[in-house]
């Protein structure tokens, strides 16, 4: 009696156990759910369910293929093998999710291995997803400012100088090609291409009757030239964006050889965002019209990426310009802008 009285006492503490664990998972505020080793739900809390608007009675047995569009379900299924196959956690992945009322959501996902307790073999996975589609919408907010910040100097420029716009705005073309040629990921591609748009905003200080000087520049008048680069870090400074623009900005003048301006820096001093901008303007500037002269030409543009690469240009980033030559770039920019 006494043996089947610590069975039961036993059994009821288990439950209370498995009770008080539902309880916890049903009212932790994230998505929360459970797979086997063929990536079908065995078990979720209460929000993951209500993101399907279905009882978990009609989740469990079934796989991502059942609820996802296919792209999206081919990526979680990727990331649940990848777990089960190397025992190895994703943590924080940020990608965007479908409910079943047909919205998107921004999600923050961790993925981790089950064992089993005997064997400690993977038998499944487990996964958390948090939502943070109010933050997401809310960065997005801070970015739309940034770029009506940017929208709003890149008209000011225009107004008073619509060659010196022109300019910008070809560099802007040519630096995201030449990223997105290289491989680079949206968000780098994006920075890029924001800091091609503010690269000659400094200019805006400097008197038209130099700027666009025909012949010579004197020394005087070739030293307040170079001035827009620091008036350029110095109209953005103290702005918080989500790049190093200010960086960019400031080496998009500096050659390899330590030739260029305003610090002489070399090599590896110049990161690789300003080495792009800086070819990108040398060759922008060469191919195209100019108040003070007529086009060098492309042929006279691949003259000079070619005896300045590995010297002042990076040699990577020539070999990209020179293919862009090769596939008609002034054609390009005519399409594009």
């Amino acid at each position: 009696m006494k043996k089947k009285s610590k069975c039961r006492e036993k059994k009821e503490t288990i439950a209370l156990e498995r009770d008080m664990y539902k309880e916890l998972l049903d009212n932790i505020p994230d998505a929360i759910y459970f797979k086997d080793r063929k990536n079908r739900i065995m078990n979720a809390n209460k929000f993951y369910v209500r993101g399907f608007g279905l009882p978990l009675e009609k989740i469990i047995g079934k796989t991502d293929f059942d609820f996802f569009p296919r792209e999206q379900a081919e990526q979680m299924f990727a990331d649940d093998n990848y777990v089960l196959r190397t025992a190895r956690p994703i943590v924080g992945k940020i990608e965007k999710t479908l409910l079943h009322n047909g919205e998107w959501n921004q999600v923050i996902t961790t993925k981790m291995p089950l064992y089993d307790d005997k064997k400690g073999a993977v038998v499944g996975t487990m996964g958390i997803t948090r939502d943070m589609t109010a933050y997401a919408n809310s960065e997005a907010q801070r970015f739309k400012m940034l770029m009506n910040t940017i929208l709003v100097l890149g008209r000011a420029v225009e107004l008073r100088d619509p060659y010196t716009f022109k300019h910008i705005r070809n560099v802007a073309i040519i630096c995201e090609q030449i990223a997105k040629t290289i491989g680079w990921d949206e968000d780098r591609v994006l920075g890029l291409r924001l800091a091609a748009e503010m690269h000659d905003l400094g200019k805006i200080s400097i008197p038209l009757d130099i700027l666009n000087k025909p012949g010579k520049l004197n020394d005087p008048e070739f030293q307040l030239i170079k001035g827009h680069v620091e008036n350029c870090c110095n109209l953005i400074k103290g702005i918080d964006f989500p790049f190093p623009f200010i960086d960019i900005i400031s080496q998009h003048h500096e050659r390899l050889d330590g030739s260029g301006y305003p610090k002489g820096l070399k090599g590896d001093e110049i990161s690789t965002e300003a080495r792009i901008l800086a070819v990108s303007d040398v060759l922008e500037s060469m191919i195209s019209h100019r108040p003070y002269r007529a086009a060098l030409g492309t042929n006279k543009a691949l003259d000079e990426l070619k005896e300045g690469c590995g010297i002042k240009y990076d040699k990577e980033i020539v070999s990209v310009a020179i293919d862009l030559i090769g596939h008609n770039i002034e054609e390009m920019l005519h399409e594009l802008n």
